[in-house]
């Protein structure tokens, strides 16, 4: 358990760490409307605009870079844009939040992935998707890795965050693992379930219930059977560590040679679920540079997804969000303290 007077001391040492991002950038794009009729044309719902109701986000591996400068960490960003207004606009506004994007590349040959999402009342109406998925080409590939080599030895660790949109592909996954292990720094894997098995030599890999059970063919409803999968991607991954998100249920860490560590969630009220899988690997990334052990990291991740959680949209959590569900979670009589 994290002594509740000792939490902040946690979070400072995660301060100054610094960690590049690297997978698939995504801008989302919010428009927020009222709805008070069905239209005549069809039987969909008239959205009316509001003139204050739209704003734009960094996403998908962006907001990973996100979190970790909003826990006071420094990130660092790799991948593509599009040459267009969309990529212009997602890399001014990670500037704008502190995140170092010298490594982010113009692909011309793709559009920058964009999500825009309806909303009323903070409920999701409809997603419109654009986005071209196939694998970025191997001149890119080359060039990202050449930024990644240039900038490696500043550090302290890697999160690799893949959406399936196309720039986490085999090639590049293996260069990226092969000089991080030569320059020995950890790397926190993301994954979805195209690429899932091949990010073999990790030092924590982090799927989800949905992705495990696909990637192994089997059922996770009970968490000794996370356990189980955990130790099966252990042994497949040669990973270090795994540590599988239950969503409401919790997580499980396995490691080998350690006990298995179950983490119950720490969320009460969930408003909304976007990017608290971001925050969680973001928090982790953090730990893991700043030496914690991996139980701790674990234990912080899981506020900070509850944190998340209670927020609408993407969110970006901040060391006092993380203070303040501590704080919740110790209070309530109902839970057993871990």
């Amino acid at each position: 358990m994290i002594p509740d007077n000792n939490i902040e001391n946690i979070l400072d040492s995660l301060r100054g760490k610094r960690v590049l991002v690297t997978g698939d950038l995504i801008l989302d794009h919010y428009i927020e409307g009222r709805v008070d009729r069905i239209s005549p044309e069809a039987p969909v719902p008239i959205v009316s605009l509001e003139s204050t109701g739209e704003k734009w986000v960094p996403g998908g591996a962006a907001n990973v870079a996100r979190n970790i400068y909003s826990l006071g960490g420094i990130p660092l960003m790799a991948g593509t844009v599009g040459d267009d207004s969309e990529g212009k606009l997602l890399v001014e506004l990670l500037e704008k939040e502190g995140v170092d994007t010298d490594a982010v590349l113009i692909d011309s040959s793709r559009p920058t992935t964009s999500k825009t999402r309806i909303m009323s009342g903070g409920h999701q109406l409809i997603r419109l998707d654009r986005e071209v998925t196939v694998p970025i080409s191997e001149e890119m590939q080359n060039a990202i890795s050449s930024q990644i080599e240039r900038i490696i030895g500043k550090l302290d660790a890697i999160v690799l965050e893949d959406y399936n949109k196309g720039v986490l592909v085999p090639g590049l996954i293996s260069r990226i693992l092969a000089v991080s292990h030569r320059e020995n720094v950890p790397v926190a894997v993301d994954p979805k379930f195209m690429n899932f098995f091949e990010f073999c030599g990790c030092t924590l890999f982090k799927p989800n219930r949905l992705e495990t059970s696909r990637a192994l063919g089997m059922e996770i409803k009970t968490v000794d059977d996370a356990i189980e999968a955990g130790d099966q991607l252990l042994d497949r991954l040669s990973a270090c560590s795994v540590l599988i998100t239950l969503g409401g249920d919790g997580s499980v860490l396995c490691r080998k040679d350690s006990e298995p560590f179950y983490r119950p969630a720490a969320a009460r009220h969930v408003f909304d679920v976007s990017g608290a899988g971001d925050t969680v690997i973001a928090v982790m990334a953090l730990s893991i540079a700043a030496g914690l052990p991996l139980d701790d990291g674990v234990r912080i991740s899981s506020f900070a997804a509850a944190a998340t959680c209670s927020e609408p949209g993407v969110y970006a959590v901040s060391p006092s969000d993380i203070v303040k569900e501590v704080e919740r979670y110790s209070s309530r009589k109902d839970t057993e303290q871990n």
